[in-house]
């Protein structure tokens, strides 16, 4: 008992929930992104990529196939169901099982049938963004948490079987871990309420929402690796037994309150008690018609749109177009494709620090707003289009890919403060309606690509590019031009009585922390337009829809 003792003490008992949130946003993308990398393997190559491989390049202009290598042509093969692609004597490994995985896939999906499988994740991904968190508030967020990534990891187990018997039931089980996924981020602040004082939230939620970021880096070569090493289903079963084990370690050692944990710290215990209250306050009612007829929280949700549209269009199509655009092999494309997060990661952080530096210095919020989201939207959107037509200059579709998606990071910056902008008071709420809004793109961006590369082959990148720099620029412009940045009147709540419009508190004050120093509102300074209880999101990237 001595030592559990210690270690009790060393290891705070909310540290510790920190942690598996942490992890456990990881293991959620890896079971987000496992199909987006499977899919190439999955499915037998495409005629038009056969025919490239045999010889019949594309023109670089039109961003079609991009050969690795280009030796003269050699005969057309009789024709037969599988092309093979003529190798070097020197072929690596990875190149053999890139050939061998690409004859070897099972599934004759069109790429408007892949289209549709890829968005299927987002049919029940946006249905509970706006429900999620109040489900957990209702029913607790340790089961609500816990249980969508247990039943993400069952889903995992299963989907092989599924996908053989039909692809529908493929539709079904995405959806589903779709439909899971959505109650997460919700149920997060759920748990906060109960365990993470206000002066700390800022802190823990910025390092519990990068497992997420990190999970994406993470998830693409890990993906890639497994592929080539043991095929498409080890991904779907090692990222399932992953889940469960999580699950497993969640449901041990985390609780909903501090009250129900039997192994927190007594002097745990009393700092949290004396800094969050132990009941709820009164629940006031959104203004919902103030809240659909308010243009500025409307423009907020214009950006999310285009930026979602962008971020699921490198996401879910970025491993897709490296392996058959440029003709990397699976684990090539798979750390190809993670190193835009990667990148992105790194840029959201460094431009996160510029901007709260600017705002400390003076600036005004609108101007670090319209800045931001200018870099976010803006800057894809040329680089996209410059991406079309690059064709096979490899090296510079990789680092213009790279520079898009870094620059995307702006975004935490940016409109996605939209809420707290206009409605602190109701942040929670409206962040939800603006990040359902834009994962209505996932289930529509990836199946219009599908039908264009159905009808248009390889050469039909040009064109998704085009439409994804299209979108940037159309949801940026009504935000950059028309944006206030300012609280609404409606933020206010009317009371019963009708007497006059009363501010809901939005801090609630800890008169110590867990060593017993005193608050000062000197060390609380904060954006008077931004909520101190919640998430510093310039700290760390949130994942769109990804967020």
């Amino acid at each position: 008992m001595g030592l559990l003792g210690k270690i009790r003490d060393f290891v705070p008992a909310r540290y510790v929930l920190c942690l598996m949130l942490f992890f456990g946003f990881m293991v959620t993308f890896l079971l987000r992104v496992n199909l987006n990398m499977s899919v190439v393997a999955m499915v037998a190559r495409p005629a038009a990529a056969a025919e490239a491989s045999t010889g019949d390049a594309r023109a670089p202009s039109t961003g079609g196939y991009c050969p690795r290598h280009a030796p003269p042509a050699p005969p057309a093969p009789p024709a037969t169901t599988t092309t093979q692609r003529t190798l070097p004597p020197n072929a690596s490994d990875a190149e053999v099982l890139s050939v061998a995985s690409a004859a070897a896939g099972e599934f004759d999906w069109d790429e408007m049938q892949q289209g549709v499988i890829l968005g299927s994740f987002f049919w029940g991904y946006l249905v509970f963004q706006v429900p999620g968190g109040r489900v957990a508030e209702l029913y607790g967020a340790k089961r609500i948490f816990g249980g969508a990534i247990l039943l993400n990891g069952f889903m995992s187990l299963v989907l092989p079987s599924a996908a053989r018997l039909h692809w529908s039931l493929l539709l079904v089980i995405r959806a589903m871990q779709g439909l899971a996924q959505g109650v997460l981020f919700p149920s997060l602040n759920a748990a906060v309420s109960h365990w993470v004082p206000v002066a700390e939230r800022a802190k823990f939620l910025s390092f519990t929402v990068c497992g997420a970021s990190l999970g994406t880096v993470i998830s693409m070569p890990l993906c890639g690796a497994i592929l080539s090493s043991w095929g498409w289903e080890a991904v779907f079963y090692v990222s399932g037994i992953l889940a469960l084990t999580w699950s497993g370690a969640w449901w041990l050692l985390v609780y909903e309150t501090p009250d129900q944990h039997p192994r927190i710290s007594p002097k745990e215990r009393q700092y949290l008690a004396s800094c969050i209250s132990t009941h709820r306050d009164k629940t006031y009612p959104v203004p919902w018609k103030a809240v659909f007829t308010s243009w500025q929280f409307w423009l907020g949700c214009i950006a999310a749109w285009g930026s979602d549209w962008g971020f699921h269009t490198f996401l879910t199509l970025g491993p897709k177009y490296i392996k058959e655009a440029l003709d990397f092999d699976l684990e090539q494309s798979s750390w190809l494709a993670s190193l835009p997060f990667l990148c992105q990661y790194a840029f959201a952080i460094i431009y996160g620090i510029i901007a709260d530096e600017l705002l400390k210095k003076g600036y005004r919020v609108l101007v670090v707003r319209r800045v931001s989201t200018i870099i976010s939207h803006g800057g894809p959107a040329l680089l996209v289009v410059i991406l079309a037509f690059v064709g096979c200059n490899v090296t510079a579709s990789i680092a213009i890919l790279t520079t898009a998606v870094s620059l995307i990071g702006a975004f935490s910056a940016g409109f996605f403060q939209n809420p707290l902008d206009v409605a602190p008071n109701f942040a929670g709420s409206l962040t939800g309606i603006m990040n359902g809004i834009g994962s209505m793109t996932g289930v529509i961006s990836p199946p219009l690509a599908g039908v264009i590369l159905h009808n248009m082959g390889l050469s039909g990148w040009p064109v998704i590019f085009c439409i994804a720099a299209a979108m940037y620029l159309l949801s940026c412009l009504p935000y950059v031009l028309f944006v206030t940045a300012k609280v609404q009147p409606w933020n206010n709540v009317q009371s019963t009585s009708n007497e006059k419009h009363a501010e809901l508190p939005m801090i609630s004050h800890c008169p110590q922390n867990e060593n017993g120093e005193e608050h000062s509102p000197e060390n609380e300074k904060i954006n008077p337009n931004v909520a101190r209880n919640s998430c510093n999101i310039q700290s760390c990237p949130l994942p769109q829809t990804g967020s």
